[in-house]
């Protein structure tokens, strides 16, 4: 699968993870071009995907979001280009940047400052092709630089209010309270307990697993499963994690000498 959801590495000094840094691009194969949305007041409102088709996010470094539409060829034509940093270079997100890079695909980002957000890549521009500027050194920070750039257009951008269309979680239930099988999804829903439980392993793992970026997505309420810090879950700093309502966090599948363990690379 090309497309999947990259959480940010937090091996920075960085401590700012809020989502309102996320993008999402969607591969122009992947675009229902053939009834794309007229925007009006300059807002595209309406999903953009092919039916059965979902959105897949990238966590970027925090203000590296670089949106800027520059003169075309005609004196009517803009050329959109978005900027990005991807924080950390780590196994699973090297082979993402070479995997996307240069492919075409429609952009939307979100403006942190009140969460709005907007698309780019319509039919008239041809999408944003994905370009790499750096891996390694990034402002002294290790990461890798993006830049998605679009063709001449009249209009270049637009604001979004559509939906973001996420794959339904798995509901999970514990078995023998302590575990669950993994599935060839990346969500988990985990609920609401009888009694307190605690997630020691995940099961079914195997070698093609490895990579991988799973999320968990809390919904406890009296008890909610916790995760604490162990061989098989390394989590940042050793802080446990609970599986309230609300709360979930993003696990990077690695193999070790006795099995397999689930690195944290994101939590909110």
């Amino acid at each position: 699968m090309l497309l999947r959801d990259i959480p940010k590495n937090n091996n920075t000094a960085e401590k700012n993870t809020r989502i309102k840094y996320r993008v999402y691009p969607m591969l122009l194969t992947d675009i229902d071009y053939e009834n794309w949305p007229k925007a009006v007041n300059a807002t595209i409102s309406t999903n953009v995907l092919s039916a059965g088709k979902t959105h897949h996010y990238i966590d970027c470094r925090v203000d590296s979001i670089k949106p800027s539409a520059a003169a075309g060829a005609s004196q009517y034509d803009l050329k959109q280009t978005v900027a990005l940093i991807l924080d950390g270079i780590s196994k699973s997100t090297l082979q993402y940047v070479y995997d996307i890079k240069g492919l075409e695909v429609v952009l939307i980002w979100e403006r942190c400052s009140d969460g709005q957000k907007f698309i780019a890549g319509s039919p008239c521009s041809n999408g944003l092709t994905v370009k790499v500027k750096t891996i390694g050194d990034v402002s002294n920070i290790s990461g890798a630089e993006l830049s998605l750039e679009g063709g001449d257009c009249p209009e270049p951008f637009w604001f979004y209010d559509g939906p973001i269309i996420r794959e339904d979680p798995l509901t999970i239930q514990l078995a023998d309270g302590t575990t669950f099988g993994l599935g060839v999804i990346s969500l988990y829903l985990l609920t609401d307990n009888a009694t307190a439980k605690t997630l020691t392993d995940i099961t079914g793992v195997t070698d093609a697993d490895v990579g991988r970026i799973i999320e968990l997505q809390g919904a406890g309420v009296v008890f909610p499963t916790v995760i604490n810090n162990s061989d098989k879950f390394i989590l940042k700093s050793g802080v446990s994690f609970s599986a309230k309502v609300g709360n979930s966090i993003s696990f990077a599948i690695t193999k070790t000498g006795t099995g397999y363990a689930f690195y944290e690379v994101y939590r909110s």
